[in-house]
């Protein structure tokens, strides 16, 4: 028997009383990988068909209203592989760091929006930094620090990486290892002598290799000159991003909105280490964003065009890419990709940016639209068609997002709304 399956047996037998419960007693197991199990548990006769098709019909449950969520930053993307903390679990890392640095100490938050979100209205006395990508989030967490007295200082990782500044870094990169060893290695390196490192991994159940990937993280980090201190297993919670929740709404499974949980790796800094300082890359991921309402739309600008008028051409059926995983052959031909998790092909990437554009411009007179990024003039039934058509996904995934509205397996023929907001180019940082 697979390790789920026995802790899902294990759960069942000691009474989970529905899947939301279920859920949320075992480790981070990803919802459709726990119906699956159910099914083989019940096939080999562990557990009643009865109870079986009872958690999948309440897994099936559509919740009354919409789970509560941080609606300061912009949505996630998936292109971002962004999880955010949930604000109880921010404050035990801002907590856990204060009470590891010294008073007036400096806490420098790596990668983590939701986490400085939380910072601004919790005083922790010390000196708070946020290190982030250049993009739309970054942009409204320099607003919203503004508005509060500047208590955080903000940079962007592509002006350099700091050294040796702060007593504590906090940091949740994708979980992916080519994501999380330069993240620590430049954690490590930003990180003074005695100071501590919190990252945040997945839990030994949540993939195959997923141990075997925590120890070697801890080994990779003991060439950084960090010794772990402690292991906390499943102690941080998070928040379920729109477009996970798109895609688990698509097989038709709605899950607690903070199921998803991580181990907390506490780490000191006790010698300069064995590994160099990563170098910052400056390059650009090929893609396009233009911000419509509350939708992040993510156009490719490595789309070789071929001249079009359609615009937006469908990639699969539904639209909404039923999975999270980076490793699905789907991703790598999607060249429009909204924050709902919506992904499409395009026969002209650039007519799908102009028509965001234009449409922003004539909904927004007050808006930062900036000029056009390519300076080409299209037919208007062509920019208003396809302008519409975008202003519809941006009605559809609001009253997702809302709860108000089923995903079904195909897209609305009526276009509405209005397009608001500006575009920008979104840039990825690769660590050397």
């Amino acid at each position: 028997m697979s390790q789920i399956d026995r802790l899902v047996l294990a759960e069942v037998e000691v009474g989970a009383a529905s899947f939301s419960d279920l859920l949320q007693r075992l480790p981070s197991i990803y919802p459709t990988e726990v119906l699956a199990s159910l099914n083989r548990l019940a096939e080999g006769g562990r557990v009643s068909a009865e109870l079986c098709n009872y958690l999948h019909r309440d897994a099936e449950r559509r919740p009354d209203r919409p789970p509560d969520g941080r609606c300061l930053l912009p949505l996630p993307h998936p292109l971002d592989y962004e999880w955010r903390f949930t604000p109880d679990s921010s404050r035990t890392l801002l907590n856990l760091a204060s009470e590891l640095t010294p008073f007036g100490g400096d806490v420098l938050l790596f990668g983590t929006p939701g986490l400085a979100v939380e910072a601004l209205a919790l005083p922790i006395n010390r000196r708070l930094s946020l290190l982030s990508e250049e993009n739309i989030v970054t942009e409204r967490l320099i607003t919203l620090n503004r508005a509060t007295g500047s208590p955080l200082s903000i940079a962007y990782c592509s002006a350099g990486l700091p050294r040796e500044s702060a007593d504590a870094v906090i940091l949740d990169p994708p979980w992916y290892m080519d994501f999380i060893r330069p993240m620590l290695a430049a954690a490590a390196g930003a990180c003074r002598m005695r100071g501590f490192v919190f990252l945040s991994v997945p839990p030994a159940s949540t993939r195959p290799t997923a141990e075997e990937d925590r120890l070697s993280i801890i080994r990779f980090a003991g060439r950084l000159g960090l010794d772990l201190v402690d292991h906390q297993p499943l102690a941080i919670r998070y928040d379920t991003p729109f477009f996970e929740a798109n895609a688990l709404a698509v097989a038709g499974i709605f899950p607690p909105s903070r199921w998803r949980r991580g181990d907390l790796l506490v780490m000191r800094k006790v010698s300069e280490g064995t590994r160099s300082a990563p170098r910052v890359s400056n390059r650009r991921r090929p893609w396009v964003e233009v911000p419509v309402g509350r939708m992040r739309l993510f156009v490719s600008a490595a789309t070789s065009d071929a001249g079009g008028s359609k615009g937006v051409l469908p990639l699969l059926e539904g639209d909404v890419l039923p999975t999270v995983s980076r490793r699905h052959p789907k991703r790598r031909d999607a060249q429009i990709w909204t924050s709902g998790n919506r992904i499409y092909r395009t026969d002209n990437a650039r007519l799908v940016v102009e028509a965001a554009l234009v449409f922003a411009r004539e909904n927004d007179e007050g808006s930062s639209v900036q000029p056009s990024l390519w300076g080409n003039v299209y037919d208007s039934e062509a920019l208003e068609r396809v302008g519409r058509e975008i202003a519809e996904l941006t009605k559809m995934e609001a009253a997702e997002e809302r709860g108000s509205l089923e995903i079904g397996p195909e897209r609305s023929d009526t276009w509405k709304s209005n397009l608001t907001n500006s575009s920008s180019r979104s840039p990825a940082i690769a660590f050397g």
